[in-house]
């Protein structure tokens, strides 16, 4: 599991958050764990605009093009990925 924890607060001994890679059952076992304060889908989110009902549903997740998170192009990234309904 990745993780982040901020070390700019001294004496703090847990994670505040876990992020980058989590696969949906990992966030829910480190959560059930009391591991982190925050378990943080960044780049599931951008690719899966109904990412709370496809977790819901257990549903196929669709990939993230990392290329794409950083341009200024208003059709390609963030407005293109299908939602649920769209890709059965």
């Amino acid at each position: 599991m990745s993780s982040q924890s901020s070390s700019h607060e001294k004496g703090f001994q847990r994670n505040l958050h876990c992020c980058w890679g989590l696969q949906p059952e990992e966030g829910n076992e480190a959560v059930a764990e009391n591991r982190p304060d925050l378990v943080a889908y960044g780049p599931f989110y951008l690719a899966n605009p109904d990412l709370p009902r496809r977790f819901e549903l257990n549903a196929p997740l669709n990939k993230y093009h990392r290329e794409t998170f950083y341009t200024s192009d208003p059709i390609v990234g963030y407005t293109d990925y299908p939602f649920l309904e769209s890709t059965a």
